[in-house]
């Protein structure tokens, strides 16, 4: 079953279309990326999505029911912009969140001991929240969010402003969520973490969907010419491999070759080979994330499905 489906949805402020008409299913389980350039819509459809908005035209369908028949308490959200209140507790922040999703008073207890336990904050309980650091912060935000183990979680830029250690923190208290039955929506600019998190994406851009699909399938479709080359010694001045070759750059464990148009990565490896190159690995790249979001958004690439 769909967590989310989005049936002709529009919305529109003045002379400003925000979002299209836009049709978009997100299934029930694992990690979903709704990216985007700043401007694209995103923001727009997130705010339906949590029915602060109203469409225009359209349906939003959660688990099948229309979203205004669907409880808050099925939904967790962490805003970019933060939203405590910084002078509560802590400890008095996290169960008021709690109480407000549906929790009973020792549940939402219970939560708050667990869930500062596994981000390293429990001695933070009884301090105000603006005797926090920002990431302590961001932390508390995530916790709000995914206490109550809602069924959709809605996460915008989470992890931004943190360090490499919280960031792997964060990632690992979203696949535990993830684990517990919670769908989960990311909206981020951070295409690593998409490539490492997500299984399905949708990106967005002038208010309408221009690439869905699975990440792998993505990044395979939209295939580069580039090849990673491992190999002993130095490569030959002279060869046909060399007629096969636009450009080159040293990489970590061997060089990394863009091939010209027409070039197949099977005749460039057996080019190498023939002018005595000893190969040790040979790799075709695929493009990352970051490569196919600049190459849609900017219209050098077409948009679509990644998958029927």
């Amino acid at each position: 079953m769909d967590a989310l489906q989005y049936s002709g949805v529009a919305k529109r402020f003045g002379d400003v279309q925000a979002v299209k008409p836009l049709d978009l299913s997100i299934p029930e389980g694992g990690i979903f990326g709704l990216l985007g350039p700043n401007g694209a819509g995103k923001t727009t459809l997130i705010r339906m999505t949590l029915n602060i908005l109203v469409p225009d035209q359209g349906l939003v369908s959660v688990f099948g029911e229309a979203r205004s028949a669907t409880p808050d308490s099925h939904f967790g959200y962490l805003p970019e912009d933060r939203g405590l209140y910084p002078k509560m507790k802590v400890g008095d922040l996290l169960r008021f969140f709690g109480r407000s999703k549906g929790l009973s008073s020792r549940e939402a207890d219970a939560r708050v001991k667990v869930g500062l336990g596994e981000l390293n904050l429990s001695e933070w309980e009884d301090k105000k929240v603006d005797n926090l650091s920002k990431g302590m912060q961001q932390k508390i935000q995530l916790l709000t969010a995914l206490q109550h183990r809602p069924k959709i979680a809605v996460l915008d830029e989470p992890f931004s402003g943190l360090d490499p250690v919280n960031t792997e923190v964060f990632i690992q208290f979203i696949r535990r969520a993830m684990e517990q039955g919670t769908t989960v929506i990311l909206s981020t600019h951070q295409m690593s973490q998409v490539e490492q998190l997500c299984d399905r994406i949708a990106l967005i851009n002038k208010g309408e969907v221009v690439l869905k699909g699975h990440v792998k399938e993505i990044r395979k479709n939209y295939a580069t010419r580039d090849a990673v080359v491992s190999f002993t010694g130095d490569l030959p001045e002279q060869g046909e491999w060399r007629n096969l070759v636009a450009a080159s750059n040293r990489e970590d464990g061997g060089v990394r070759f863009t091939l010209k148009e027409g070039a197949p990565p099977s005749r460039f490896l057996a080019a190498l080979v023939e002018s005595g190159v000893e190969v040790t690995g040979f790799e075709e790249a695929q493009a990352s994330m970051h490569e196919i979001f600049i190459r849609v958004v900017t219209g050098k690439e077409g948009g679509g499905d990644a998958v029927a």
